[in-house]
């Protein structure tokens, strides 16, 4: 009888847990930027399960709905950090990894596209639960030799081909594990610095055998792809994404159009590629990172030094790129390369950002690079990235006007990832 007791007990808690998670979730008074282009209205907007049901005024609510007075804040779609890598032991327990993505969730970033994990690495993390956003996780391919493959780990998870009957087996085998999208290192170009020769590079045909299998399973591809022409390459290997942006010449129209035709995408990471030497962070800025990362950036502004000719030569040419492929239309989104030295998790993202919007952004197209633009070029243009009825509810509640003062976007208040409030602690 007391076990049938204990067991209606524990039952009833569950239960209670459970609507709990399920009760409706109620913004209100918030202005609303909804990342599709228009001006912020004052609007409520209703979360059930993991989806927002209704946007409007005096919307009427069910029974028990938790409401959120917004007045004053903005509410916008939750960010994306399309190009991340995270350490080995954040993979370790569901406490590592609440701890090791939190910076992410504190700047707003409620997706990320993983790209430090294997195959066989991706059942485990999967079935950690923990407070993080959307961890996006992919397979790696490049070359024997290749970039991606310098460090005995990285060797290990980078599965490495040379023809598209070998790309075709080791897409079976990854296949297998259910990636979430392919990372390929399809350009072993290293900047003209003379102390890194270059790399090997992946060819066309063997580039477009890894997408013509990844398209099959409805997953992306995003290269690593530094130079004109790799970029074209993978524009005609029918790859979704590059990433890194190219910096060894100037965009022409051949690539333009090349990515026109296949709607590729690009991904620059400036924040990767700003020289540091001469970072000096905003005060906003400062204030998301640790106080050893402060350290860290108080040090190295103190050294100062001269940035090598190559390095100078390359920023110029990528931040002139970003000028002419937003003139030319295409899609820009938002990655960092997190986990490169002073490229910090969430600071990049919002750093990305901030470098996008003194290179022609608006705020809120910043915001709609980091949202909108980024999940579509995920493919989740119906799913995510707006604040619209049925679109999954990422949302991130700040103070100010963050479409309007970039500097507001530093401001998190509240964080949904899925419908779920989650601990920015």
């Amino acid at each position: 009888m007391r076990w049938l007791m204990a067991a209606a007990a524990l039952a009833g808690a569950n239960g209670a847990q459970a609507q709990e998670q399920e009760r409706a979730t109620l913004i209100h008074g918030a202005r609303v930027f909804d990342g599709t282009g228009t001006p912020a209205r004052l609007r409520d907007v209703l979360i059930e399960g993991d989806r927002i049901t209704r946007i409007g005024r005096k919307l009427r609510v069910p029974e028990g709905t938790a409401v959120i007075d917004a007045t004053g804040l903005t509410l916008i779609p939750g960010l994306h950090d399309l190009h991340i890598h995270t350490r080995r032991e954040a993979f370790a327990d569901a406490a590592a990894l609440h701890r090791f993505y939190l910076p992410y969730l504190r700047a707003g970033v409620t997706s990320v596209n993983e790209f430090s994990v294997s195959a066989a690495m991706m059942a485990g993390i999967r079935a950690l639960q923990a407070d993080t956003p959307r961890l996006t996780l992919a397979v790696r391919l490049g070359v024997p030799d290749g970039h991606g493959t310098e460090s005995q780990f990285t060797n290990a998870i980078t599965l490495q081909v040379t023809s598209p009957a070998e790309a075709h087996a080791a897409m079976a085998g990854a296949l297998a594990h259910k990636p979430d999208m392919v990372k390929v290192f399809n350009d072993g170009w290293r900047y003209g610095d003379p102390d890194r020769p270059d790399r090997p590079s992946m060819d066309e045909a063997t580039l477009a055998a890894i997408v013509a299998d990844a398209h099959a399973a409805g997953i992306r591809v995003m290269t690593h792809t530094v130079t004109l022409q790799g970029a074209k390459i993978a524009a005609r290997a029918g790859v979704d994404s590059v990433a890194h942006g190219v910096g060894d010449a100037l965009v022409d129209d051949e690539l333009i159009g090349l990515m026109r035709k296949h709607r590729m995408a690009y991904v620059a990471t400036l924040a990767t590629y700003e020289p540091l030497e001469t970072r000096a962070l905003a005060p906003e800025e400062l204030a998301l990172l640790t106080p050893e990362q402060r350290d860290r950036e108080a040090a190295r502004l103190a050294k100062g030094g001269a940035i090598a000719p190559y390095d100078s030569r390359r920023w110029e040419i990528m931040r002139e790129n970003i000028r002419r492929l937003k003139a030319a239309g295409i899609r820009i989104g938002v990655g960092t390369d997190t986990g490169i030295e002073g490229v910090y998790p969430g600071f990049g993202a919002l750093r990305e950002m901030r470098l996008l919007t003194e290179l022609g952004f608006t705020p809120a197209e910043a915001i709609e690079a980091g949202s909108r633009v980024s999940a579509d070029i995920m493919g989740r243009r119906k799913t995510e990235g707006r604040i619209h009825k049925g679109m999954r509810a990422d949302l991130v509640l700040t103070g100010g006007t963050p479409d309007l003062t970039f500097r507001d976007l530093y401001s998190v208040k509240r964080v949904w990832v899925a419908g779920k409030e989650v601990s920015l602690d």
